[in-house]
């Protein structure tokens, strides 16, 4: 919405500029729509740059831990790239035959601590909109449920090792 208010402010701008002779009606018709576009353009900065209109919401899912393998290889970390970036490779009790993986993006961490029950938990970090009318003025620019952060701790206990997955060329 706020988008096309920004487009509509634009063209009754022009107009004003272009059609009306000068004068008082121009004068004021111009100064009114140049601070809604001034005003819109700060709005979409904000909520671009620092999620005005959204706040974060925070899950948590924890999922029984399942090995790998055996018990020698329960986890997999796995080296991207230069090896400074990495994921994690694991199996849980919801799909015990598909592995799965955390991602590899810059608002996503992990830890690895020892106890029992075997366990991964994922706390996940999305921007939602503040109410409907942040998400009128805003749906168009900015997605609900964008990803801020993540973080995935995996509990397992002292007999369970992680390995480090190579791959080969």
């Amino acid at each position: 919405m706020i988008l096309i208010l920004l487009i509509l402010f634009v063209f009754i701008f022009s107009w004003l500029m272009i059609f009306v002779p000068q004068g008082l009606n121009r004068s004021i018709g111009n100064t009114i729509s140049f601070i809604v576009i001034a005003g819109c353009l700060i709005a979409i900065v904000l909520n671009d740059n620092y999620h005005w209109g959204m706040h974060q919401v925070t899950t948590t899912k924890t999922e029984t831990l399942l090995p790998l393998k055996n018990q020698q290889t329960a986890l997999g970390v796995k080296k991207l790239g230069t090896g400074s970036e990495k994921v994690v490779v694991y199996r849980t009790s919801v799909e015990p035959k598909k592995i799965q993986h955390t991602s590899a993006t810059l608002t996503t961490t992990a830890s690895l601590k020892t106890g029992t029950p075997a366990t991964v938990k994922t706390v996940t970090t999305r921007w939602r909109y503040q109410g409907h009318w942040s998400e009128v003025f805003f749906g168009l620019g900015q997605k609900d449920g964008q990803l801020s952060k993540r973080h995935y701790t995996f509990t397992m206990p002292k007999t369970w090792r992680a390995i480090t997955i190579t791959t080969t060329k």
